[in-house]
Protein backbone atom coordinates (compact mmCIF):
# COMPACT_ATOMS: atom_id res chain seq x y z
CA UNK A 1 0.00 0.00 0.00
CA UNK A 2 1.01 3.62 -0.50
CA UNK A 3 2.30 4.56 2.95
CA UNK A 4 2.07 8.26 2.11
CA UNK A 5 -1.73 8.01 2.28
CA UNK A 6 -3.92 8.76 -0.74
CA UNK A 7 -7.47 10.11 -1.02
CA UNK A 8 -9.48 9.40 -4.15
CA UNK A 9 -11.58 12.50 -4.91
CA UNK A 10 -14.47 12.31 -7.37
CA UNK A 11 -17.32 14.62 -8.37
CA UNK A 12 -20.37 12.84 -9.75
CA UNK A 13 -23.89 13.15 -11.08
CA UNK A 14 -25.93 10.22 -12.38
CA UNK A 15 -22.93 7.93 -12.90
CA UNK A 16 -24.48 4.66 -11.71
CA UNK A 17 -23.40 2.92 -14.91
CA UNK A 18 -19.68 3.34 -14.19
CA UNK A 19 -19.02 4.43 -10.62
CA UNK A 20 -18.62 0.94 -9.15
CA UNK A 21 -15.99 0.02 -11.75
CA UNK A 22 -14.16 3.30 -11.15
CA UNK A 23 -14.02 2.94 -7.37
CA UNK A 24 -13.06 -0.73 -7.47
CA UNK A 25 -10.22 -0.01 -9.89
CA UNK A 26 -8.80 2.65 -7.53
CA UNK A 27 -9.34 0.87 -4.22
CA UNK A 28 -6.01 -1.02 -4.20
CA UNK A 29 -4.14 2.28 -4.30
CA UNK A 30 -6.07 4.58 -1.94
CA UNK A 31 -6.86 4.80 1.76
CA UNK A 32 -9.91 7.05 1.43
CA UNK A 33 -12.65 7.63 -1.15
CA UNK A 34 -14.35 11.03 -1.27
CA UNK A 35 -17.34 11.44 -3.58
CA UNK A 36 -19.12 14.77 -4.04
CA UNK A 37 -22.55 14.39 -5.61
CA UNK A 38 -24.02 17.40 -7.44
CA UNK A 39 -27.60 16.18 -7.77
CA UNK A 40 -27.87 12.57 -8.86
CA UNK A 41 -31.35 11.18 -9.40
CA UNK A 42 -30.12 7.60 -9.80
CA UNK A 43 -28.35 5.22 -7.41
CA UNK A 44 -24.88 6.81 -7.74
CA UNK A 45 -24.56 7.99 -4.08
CA UNK A 46 -25.82 4.67 -2.69
CA UNK A 47 -23.48 2.62 -4.87
CA UNK A 48 -20.53 4.76 -3.79
CA UNK A 49 -21.40 4.46 -0.08
CA UNK A 50 -21.75 0.70 -0.40
CA UNK A 51 -18.14 0.59 -1.58
CA UNK A 52 -16.93 2.57 1.42
CA UNK A 53 -16.94 6.08 -0.02
CA UNK A 54 -17.63 9.19 2.04
CA UNK A 55 -20.39 10.90 0.08
CA UNK A 56 -21.03 14.63 0.29
CA UNK A 57 -23.70 16.74 -1.40
CA UNK A 58 -23.02 20.05 -3.12
CA UNK A 59 -25.21 22.23 -5.30
CA UNK A 60 -24.10 22.53 -8.91
CA UNK A 61 -23.26 26.10 -9.98
CA UNK A 62 -21.91 25.47 -13.49
CA UNK A 63 -18.37 25.42 -12.14
CA UNK A 64 -16.27 22.26 -12.10
CA UNK A 65 -13.38 23.83 -10.18
CA UNK A 66 -15.65 24.87 -7.32
CA UNK A 67 -16.82 21.31 -6.77
CA UNK A 68 -13.39 19.82 -7.41
CA UNK A 69 -11.84 22.07 -4.75
CA UNK A 70 -14.62 21.18 -2.32
CA UNK A 71 -13.90 17.46 -2.79
CA UNK A 72 -10.24 18.09 -1.93
CA UNK A 73 -11.25 20.00 1.20
CA UNK A 74 -13.25 16.97 2.36
CA UNK A 75 -10.21 14.66 2.02
CA UNK A 76 -8.01 13.75 5.02
CA UNK A 77 -5.04 11.87 3.52
CA UNK A 78 -1.70 13.49 2.64
CA UNK A 79 -2.09 13.10 -1.11
CA UNK A 80 -4.95 13.44 -3.60
CA UNK A 81 -5.83 11.30 -6.61
CA UNK A 82 -8.50 12.93 -8.80
CA UNK A 83 -10.63 10.70 -11.01
CA UNK A 84 -13.97 10.99 -12.74
CA UNK A 85 -16.66 8.39 -12.20
CA UNK A 86 -16.38 7.19 -15.80
CA UNK A 87 -12.65 6.48 -15.54
CA UNK A 88 -11.13 3.09 -14.72
CA UNK A 89 -7.52 2.43 -13.76
CA UNK A 90 -6.21 -0.27 -16.08
CA UNK A 91 -2.50 -0.08 -15.27
CA UNK A 92 -0.55 0.99 -12.20
CA UNK A 93 1.17 -0.28 -9.07
CA UNK A 94 1.46 0.81 -5.47
CA UNK A 95 5.24 1.11 -5.60
CA UNK A 96 4.96 3.63 -8.43
CA UNK A 97 2.44 5.60 -6.35
CA UNK A 98 4.84 5.63 -3.41
CA UNK A 99 7.81 6.82 -5.49
CA UNK A 100 5.69 9.51 -7.08
CA UNK A 101 4.38 10.82 -3.76
CA UNK A 102 7.91 11.00 -2.36
CA UNK A 103 9.12 12.93 -5.38
CA UNK A 104 6.37 15.54 -5.49
CA UNK A 105 6.46 15.98 -1.72
CA UNK A 106 10.09 17.06 -2.05
CA UNK A 107 9.31 19.50 -4.89
CA UNK A 108 6.62 22.05 -3.92
CA UNK A 109 4.55 23.03 -6.93
CA UNK A 110 5.02 19.67 -8.65
CA UNK A 111 2.33 17.07 -9.31
CA UNK A 112 1.84 13.62 -10.80
CA UNK A 113 0.33 12.84 -14.18
CA UNK A 114 -1.70 9.89 -15.38
CA UNK A 115 -2.25 8.72 -18.95
CA UNK A 116 -5.86 8.80 -20.09
CA UNK A 117 -7.09 6.65 -22.97
CA UNK A 118 -10.17 7.94 -24.79
CA UNK A 119 -12.26 6.25 -27.43
CA UNK A 120 -12.79 8.80 -30.20
CA UNK A 121 -15.99 9.15 -32.24
CA UNK A 122 -14.17 7.51 -35.17
CA UNK A 123 -13.38 4.46 -33.04
CA UNK A 124 -9.71 5.28 -32.53
CA UNK A 125 -8.00 5.40 -29.15
CA UNK A 126 -6.31 8.68 -28.22
CA UNK A 127 -4.01 9.07 -25.26
CA UNK A 128 -2.91 12.12 -23.33
CA UNK A 129 -1.39 12.89 -19.95
CA UNK A 130 -3.03 15.07 -17.35
CA UNK A 131 -2.12 16.19 -13.83
CA UNK A 132 -4.16 14.26 -11.28
CA UNK A 133 -1.97 13.48 -8.20
CA UNK A 134 -0.75 16.12 -5.75
CA UNK A 135 -0.35 16.88 -2.02
CA UNK A 136 -3.38 17.87 0.04
CA UNK A 137 -2.15 21.42 0.42
CA UNK A 138 -4.26 24.59 0.20
CA UNK A 139 -1.71 26.05 -2.21
CA UNK A 140 -2.97 23.57 -4.81
CA UNK A 141 -6.29 24.70 -6.29
CA UNK A 142 -8.30 24.08 -9.43
CA UNK A 143 -9.30 26.99 -11.65
CA UNK A 144 -11.72 27.25 -14.58
CA UNK A 145 -15.42 26.55 -14.87
CA UNK A 146 -14.76 23.61 -17.21
CA UNK A 147 -11.68 21.66 -18.30
CA UNK A 148 -10.40 22.80 -14.93
CA UNK A 149 -6.66 23.04 -14.42
CA UNK A 150 -4.65 22.44 -11.27
CA UNK A 151 -2.55 25.40 -10.09
CA UNK A 152 0.00 26.01 -7.35
CA UNK A 153 -0.23 29.46 -5.76
CA UNK A 154 -2.37 30.49 -8.71
CA UNK A 155 0.19 29.46 -11.34
CA UNK A 156 0.36 26.40 -13.63
CA UNK A 157 2.13 23.29 -12.34
CA UNK A 158 5.80 23.62 -13.28
CA UNK A 159 7.01 20.04 -12.74
CA UNK A 160 4.81 17.13 -13.85
CA UNK A 161 5.98 13.63 -12.93
CA UNK A 162 4.70 10.53 -14.74
CA UNK A 163 2.95 8.13 -12.36
CA UNK A 164 2.96 5.20 -14.85
CA UNK A 165 -0.78 4.93 -14.28
CA UNK A 166 -3.15 4.40 -17.22
CA UNK A 167 -6.84 5.16 -17.06
CA UNK A 168 -9.54 4.19 -19.53
CA UNK A 169 -12.07 7.01 -19.97
CA UNK A 170 -15.51 5.70 -20.94
CA UNK A 171 -17.57 8.89 -20.85
CA UNK A 172 -16.78 10.26 -24.30
CA UNK A 173 -17.86 7.32 -26.37
CA UNK A 174 -20.48 8.21 -28.96
CA UNK A 175 -23.24 6.61 -26.86
CA UNK A 176 -22.36 8.48 -23.68
CA UNK A 177 -22.09 11.82 -25.47
CA UNK A 178 -25.53 11.30 -27.01
CA UNK A 179 -27.04 10.32 -23.67
CA UNK A 180 -25.64 13.25 -21.72
CA UNK A 181 -25.36 16.06 -24.31
CA UNK A 182 -21.83 16.63 -23.09
CA UNK A 183 -20.60 18.75 -25.96
CA UNK A 184 -23.49 21.20 -25.75
CA UNK A 185 -22.98 21.52 -21.99
CA UNK A 186 -19.24 21.98 -22.34
CA UNK A 187 -19.55 24.56 -25.10
CA UNK A 188 -21.98 26.70 -23.11
CA UNK A 189 -19.64 26.75 -20.11
CA UNK A 190 -16.57 27.45 -22.24
CA UNK A 191 -18.18 30.38 -24.03
CA UNK A 192 -19.37 31.87 -20.74
CA UNK A 193 -15.85 31.68 -19.34
CA UNK A 194 -14.01 33.06 -22.35
CA UNK A 195 -14.15 36.73 -21.35
CA UNK A 196 -12.99 36.16 -17.77
CA UNK A 197 -10.32 33.45 -18.11
CA UNK A 198 -6.72 34.50 -17.36
CA UNK A 199 -5.37 32.17 -20.07
CA UNK A 200 -7.55 32.78 -23.15
CA UNK A 201 -5.48 30.48 -25.38
CA UNK A 202 -6.58 27.47 -23.34
CA UNK A 203 -10.26 28.36 -23.61
CA UNK A 204 -9.92 29.20 -27.32
CA UNK A 205 -8.31 25.78 -27.82
CA UNK A 206 -11.03 23.91 -25.93
CA UNK A 207 -13.81 25.78 -27.79
CA UNK A 208 -12.14 25.10 -31.13
CA UNK A 209 -11.66 21.44 -30.33
CA UNK A 210 -15.28 21.12 -29.18
CA UNK A 211 -16.57 22.69 -32.40
CA UNK A 212 -14.30 20.33 -34.35
CA UNK A 213 -15.75 17.17 -32.80
CA UNK A 214 -19.21 18.64 -33.35
CA UNK A 215 -18.20 18.97 -37.03
CA UNK A 216 -18.71 22.74 -37.09
CA UNK A 217 -15.42 23.28 -38.89
CA UNK A 218 -15.87 26.97 -39.64
CA UNK A 219 -16.26 27.83 -35.96
CA UNK A 220 -13.49 25.40 -35.04
CA UNK A 221 -11.11 27.12 -37.46
CA UNK A 222 -11.97 30.53 -36.01
CA UNK A 223 -11.21 29.62 -32.40
CA UNK A 224 -8.21 27.41 -33.17
CA UNK A 225 -6.67 30.26 -35.16
CA UNK A 226 -7.01 32.54 -32.15
CA UNK A 227 -5.41 29.94 -29.91
CA UNK A 228 -2.51 29.40 -32.32
CA UNK A 229 -1.86 33.14 -32.62
CA UNK A 230 -1.65 33.51 -28.84
CA UNK A 231 0.41 30.35 -28.34
CA UNK A 232 2.98 31.34 -30.96
CA UNK A 233 3.67 34.48 -28.94
CA UNK A 234 3.87 32.57 -25.66
CA UNK A 235 6.95 31.01 -24.10
CA UNK A 236 4.93 28.13 -22.59
CA UNK A 237 3.02 26.89 -25.66
CA UNK A 238 1.09 24.34 -23.64
CA UNK A 239 -1.58 23.64 -26.26
CA UNK A 240 0.09 24.60 -29.53
CA UNK A 241 0.95 21.08 -30.73
CA UNK A 242 -2.63 19.86 -30.25
CA UNK A 243 -4.09 23.06 -31.69
CA UNK A 244 -2.00 22.73 -34.86
CA UNK A 245 -2.92 19.06 -35.22
CA UNK A 246 -6.63 19.78 -34.79
CA UNK A 247 -6.42 22.71 -37.20
CA UNK A 248 -4.84 20.43 -39.78
CA UNK A 249 -7.66 17.92 -39.45
CA UNK A 250 -10.14 20.81 -39.61
CA UNK A 251 -8.75 21.89 -42.99
CA UNK A 252 -9.41 18.47 -44.56
CA UNK A 253 -13.25 18.46 -44.60
CA UNK A 254 -13.19 22.14 -45.61
CA UNK A 255 -10.84 21.19 -48.49
CA UNK A 256 -8.34 23.90 -47.53
CA UNK A 257 -5.34 21.85 -48.57
CA UNK A 258 -2.98 24.77 -49.14
CA UNK A 259 -3.69 25.97 -45.61
CA UNK A 260 -3.21 22.40 -44.36
CA UNK A 261 0.23 22.30 -45.95
CA UNK A 262 1.23 25.58 -44.27
CA UNK A 263 0.06 24.44 -40.84
CA UNK A 264 1.87 21.13 -41.34
CA UNK A 265 5.16 22.83 -42.20
CA UNK A 266 4.89 25.11 -39.18
CA UNK A 267 3.95 22.22 -36.90
CA UNK A 268 6.73 19.79 -37.86
CA UNK A 269 9.29 22.58 -37.59
CA UNK A 270 8.21 23.06 -33.96
CA UNK A 271 7.43 19.41 -33.15
CA UNK A 272 9.47 17.14 -35.46
CA UNK A 273 8.91 14.07 -33.23
CA UNK A 274 5.10 14.33 -33.21
CA UNK A 275 4.06 11.38 -35.39
CA UNK A 276 0.41 12.41 -35.48
CA UNK A 277 1.31 15.49 -37.54
CA UNK A 278 2.79 13.36 -40.33
CA UNK A 279 -0.15 10.98 -40.23
CA UNK A 280 -2.61 13.90 -40.42
CA UNK A 281 -0.74 15.29 -43.43
CA UNK A 282 -0.87 11.89 -45.12
CA UNK A 283 -4.64 11.74 -44.61
CA UNK A 284 -4.86 15.22 -46.13
CA UNK A 285 -2.86 14.10 -49.18
CA UNK A 286 -5.27 11.20 -49.69
CA UNK A 287 -8.37 13.37 -49.31
CA UNK A 288 -7.00 16.11 -51.62
CA UNK A 289 -7.18 13.74 -54.60
CA UNK A 290 -4.39 15.80 -56.12
CA UNK A 291 -2.41 13.77 -58.66
CA UNK A 292 0.70 15.85 -57.98
CA UNK A 293 0.51 15.14 -54.23
CA UNK A 294 -0.28 11.44 -54.72
CA UNK A 295 3.37 10.42 -54.94
CA UNK A 296 4.04 11.89 -51.47
CA UNK A 297 1.63 9.53 -49.75
CA UNK A 298 3.88 6.47 -49.25
CA UNK A 299 6.81 8.61 -48.06
CA UNK A 300 4.68 10.26 -45.38
CA UNK A 301 3.27 7.02 -43.97
CA UNK A 302 6.69 5.32 -44.16
CA UNK A 303 7.96 8.20 -42.05
CA UNK A 304 5.24 7.43 -39.50
CA UNK A 305 6.27 3.79 -39.23
CA UNK A 306 9.93 4.76 -38.89
CA UNK A 307 9.14 7.23 -36.10
CA UNK A 308 6.79 4.93 -34.20
CA UNK A 309 4.11 6.10 -31.80
CA UNK A 310 4.37 9.62 -30.39
CA UNK A 311 5.00 10.08 -26.68
CA UNK A 312 1.72 10.41 -24.80
CA UNK A 313 3.66 12.25 -22.09
CA UNK A 314 4.58 15.04 -24.51
CA UNK A 315 1.62 14.97 -26.88
CA UNK A 316 -2.03 14.14 -27.33
CA UNK A 317 -1.76 11.18 -29.67
CA UNK A 318 -3.87 8.51 -31.36
CA UNK A 319 -2.84 4.89 -31.00
CA UNK A 320 -1.63 3.36 -34.26
CA UNK A 321 -0.42 6.45 -36.16
CA UNK A 322 3.13 5.14 -35.87
CA UNK A 323 2.24 1.51 -36.43
CA UNK A 324 -0.88 -0.33 -37.61
CA UNK A 325 -2.83 2.67 -38.96
CA UNK A 326 0.17 3.88 -40.96
CA UNK A 327 0.84 0.37 -42.31
CA UNK A 328 -2.82 0.07 -43.25
CA UNK A 329 -2.75 3.31 -45.26
CA UNK A 330 0.47 2.20 -46.96
CA UNK A 331 -1.20 -1.10 -47.86
CA UNK A 332 -4.21 0.73 -49.30
CA UNK A 333 -1.93 2.89 -51.43
CA UNK A 334 -0.04 -0.10 -52.78
CA UNK A 335 -3.25 -2.04 -53.41
CA UNK A 336 -4.77 0.84 -55.36
CA UNK A 337 -1.60 1.26 -57.42
CA UNK A 338 -1.37 -2.44 -58.24
CA UNK A 339 1.66 -3.18 -56.06
CA UNK A 340 0.01 -6.18 -54.45
CA UNK A 341 3.11 -7.76 -52.90
CA UNK A 342 3.81 -4.57 -50.96
CA UNK A 343 0.13 -4.26 -50.09
CA UNK A 344 0.06 -7.75 -48.58
CA UNK A 345 3.23 -7.02 -46.63
CA UNK A 346 1.81 -3.89 -44.98
CA UNK A 347 -1.61 -5.46 -44.38
CA UNK A 348 0.20 -8.26 -42.56
CA UNK A 349 2.17 -5.80 -40.42
CA UNK A 350 -1.05 -3.95 -39.59
CA UNK A 351 -2.90 -7.20 -38.84
CA UNK A 352 -0.24 -8.29 -36.35
CA UNK A 353 -1.34 -5.42 -34.13
CA UNK A 354 -4.91 -6.67 -34.30
CA UNK A 355 -6.24 -4.06 -36.73
CA UNK A 356 -9.51 -5.56 -37.95
CA UNK A 357 -9.80 -3.55 -41.17
CA UNK A 358 -6.35 -4.78 -42.25
CA UNK A 359 -7.32 -8.40 -41.56
CA UNK A 360 -10.45 -8.06 -43.70
CA UNK A 361 -8.64 -6.54 -46.69
CA UNK A 362 -5.78 -9.04 -46.36
CA UNK A 363 -8.21 -11.96 -46.56
CA UNK A 364 -9.79 -10.45 -49.68
CA UNK A 365 -6.41 -10.06 -51.35
CA UNK A 366 -5.24 -13.57 -50.52
CA UNK A 367 -8.44 -15.27 -51.61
Amino acid sequence: MVTAGLSLCMIVKNESEFIEQAILSAKPFVQEIVVVDTGSTDQTPVLAENLGAKVFKKEWNDNFSEVRNYSIEMATQRFILVMDADEIIIEGNTEAFQRLCEKIEGNPGSAGTITILNETLSGDTSSTTIVRIFPRDERYRYTGKIHEQLTFLGKPIQLAVDSQIQVNHLGYSALQITKKNKYERNLALLLSELSEHPDPSYIQFQIGKTFYVMKDYVQAEHFLNKCIEIELQSSRRNFLSSALLTMGYCCIPMQKFNALSEYYKLAIDLYPDYTDLYFMYGVGLIESRNIHAFKEIPDVFKKCTEMGEASSIKYETVKGVGSFKAHYNLALFYELTGQLKKAVHHYQLSSRDGYTQAKIRLRRLLH
